[in-house]
């Protein structure tokens, strides 16, 4: 149980860090969008995936997520000096679409309340 708890509070951490991150220091258009939902640490704190998604719909999903692979040694780089840890875990960035499919959950209910009124 600790042991969760220690990975959750470094997720958090890593989650509030990387969002300012990816603000304040990235200066890549594509990524300006980006949200960081989650952060997923390994037991060991070797290995992260952050789960992230943008306000609007990007085009091509896959090309954003790589483009914040691509950086994820600039962003580690720059997370080690943020963070007091022996080591900084290492960054896998995952597309989290949740949110697109919680709307369109919310869409569909809402249409069929509509012929279900009618």
């Amino acid at each position: 149980m600790q042991e969760i708890d220690r990975t959750r509070r470094v997720g958090e951490l890593i989650k509030r860090e990387l969002s300012d991150l990816i603000f304040s220091q990235v200066n890549d258009d594509r990524i300006r969008g980006v949200t960081i939902i989650q952060v997923s640490v390994s037991p060991d704190l070797r290995n992260s995936t952050v789960y992230f998604s943008m306000l609007e719909k990007p085009a091509d999903k896959k090309s954003i997520e790589k483009v914040l692979n691509k950086s994820s040694g600039y962003l580690r780089k720059h997370l080690s000096k943020r963070l007091v840890m022996r080591t900084t875990p290492a960054l896998s960035f995952k597309y989290d679409d949740s949110i697109e499919r919680g709307l369109s959950l919310v869409q569909l209910i809402d249409s069929l309340n509509a012929a279900h009124d009618q």
